[in-house]
């Protein structure tokens, strides 16, 4: 089995192991430097569990992903992520003090950032005036903070349930398959951007994009691509998805956190108990709703693939008063 042979390279590489992290293999000595001191950190602090550091951090709102990411992905872990471990870590391992460690440890991250920025840099650009920067500055700022964008969210049915191993191979068939939804949609890599969220992923797709052939491509290819991976996986393998479009306005700042109202309205869809309750009374592996936004906008215009018809209008309580959404049935 596909997770079977998954679980094996992973326990090989010492996942799986309470305390132990595999490391992840770098060609960046800045960030090779800065994992490096982040697993000496966590051996001397005497090798905490993944469990262990997840439950110190509950209330951080740092997923368990977050933290083995932040030992084993070759991605650089974000700030805050790195923050919080090191204070848990320091704080177990005799003779460190937290000031200390936190300095020496965002010294080193910070250099694997800068070297993370110069890497994606594609030309040396020519010196510029002060003005002249104040300038590019103040006309790129808005575009870059905040915009328009469509605004899509899947989750992992039951992923709480699963351990690192299988929660790491589920969230390898997510990306695949919403690489191969945004393929279907023609959206390519310059006009998305992602965020992991462990259990969940958010793609931020330009507003210039096609809503009408997304929308069809999560009706219609999404579906198809769970159903051929599931067909041939394991119980344990098994990959079964809510997911909400939606239409807003999200900022992302200086540290690549998206905020916005509208945002949260789209995870308070993602919530709603009529989309758990769709997918688990469902046979497919595939529950989807849509926004107000989304629906007049797109679906009450008609399509081949995405009639008005197909969509149920729902209400439900939120914290935030009555919402209302469209329930996608399955094609």
């Amino acid at each position: 089995m596909l997770l079977d042979s998954f679980k094996r390279s992973w326990m090989g590489a010492g996942v799986g192991k309470p305390g132990v992290f595999r490391k992840p293999v770098l060609t960046d000595c800045e960030h090779r430097e800065f994992n490096d001191a982040l697993h000496r950190l966590h051996l001397l602090a005497g090798r905490p569990s993944l469990t262990t550091m997840a439950r110190e951090l509950l209330g951080a709102g740092i997923s368990r992903s977050s933290i083995h990411d932040a030992f084993s992905s070759v991605r650089l872990p974000q700030w805050h992520v790195v923050d919080a471990l090191v204070e848990i870590l320091a704080s177990k391992a005799p003779g460190l003090t937290t000031e200390k460690q936190l300095a020496a440890i965002h010294a080193l991250w910070l250099r694997a950032a800068e070297a993370e920025q110069r890497s994606v840099t594609p030309t040396a650009q020519p010196m510029m005036t002060e003005a002249e920067q104040r300038s590019v500055t103040s006309a790129a700022q808005p575009m870059m903070t905040e915009a328009n964008r469509a605004i899509l969210l899947l989750d992992i049915d039951r992923y709480g349930y699963l351990d690192v191993v299988e929660q790491a191979y589920l969230r390898r068939v997510l990306y695949e398959v919403a690489d191969g939804a945004m393929t279907a949609a023609g959206i390519n890599e310059t006009q998305r951007r992602r965020a992991d969220r462990g259990d969940s992923l958010m793609e931020l797709i330009d507003a210039s994009t096609s809503i009408r052939e997304l929308l069809r491509a999560l009706l219609t290819e999404m579906p198809q691509q769970l159903r051929a991976h599931n067909r041939l996986a394991s119980s344990s393998a098994q990959v079964r998805l809510r997911g909400v479009l939606d239409m807003g306005h999200v900022a992302i700042n200086e540290h690549d956190g998206w905020v916005g109202s509208d945002l949260d309205h789209a995870y308070r869809l993602l919530d709603a108990p009529f989309l758990r309750d769709a997918l688990r009374k469902r046979t497919n592996d595939f529950a989807l709703c849509i926004s107000e936004s989304v629906y007049h906008g797109t679906v009450r215009h008609g399509h081949p693939v995405i009639r008005p018809e197909r969509f149920h209008r729902m209400s439900f309580d939120s914290k935030n008063g009555q919402m209302t959404a469209w329930l996608a049935d399955p094609v």
